[in-house]
């Protein structure tokens, strides 16, 4: 099993769960960026409806979906807010969107 399909086995698994509280853990990170895609906007738009999601990751794209993004360095909290507004703010956030290619 490739780093992927065991990657969408474990969402599966916790999606079939049907908690009211969702953690994932970098839940794209062995994802083709179309699949990546696919699943975020799954995972935000059907699953987390009258739930609560937390979305741990390194990947910025698709932030814009989530209701607040919370930016940790050195495991402090040094930013926090919806990604737009993050995004047009000299902060960290705005500092990570400008490395990416």
């Amino acid at each position: 099993m490739s780093g992927g399909e065991r990657q969408r086995l474990g969402l599966a698994r916790s999606l079939l769960a049907d908690r009211p509280v969702l953690v994932l853990d970098e839940p794209t990170a062995h994802l083709d960026e179309n699949t990546e895609t696919l699943v975020r906007e799954a995972v935000v738009r059907s699953y987390a409806e009258g739930r609560s999601l937390v979305w741990i990751t390194h990947r910025l794209a698709g932030l814009e979906e989530l209701d607040r993004v919370i930016v940790l360095d050195a495991g402090r909290v040094v930013e926090r807010g919806p990604a737009g507004v993050l995004a047009r703010r000299a902060g960290p956030y705005a500092e990570l969107l400008a490395l990416r290619p």
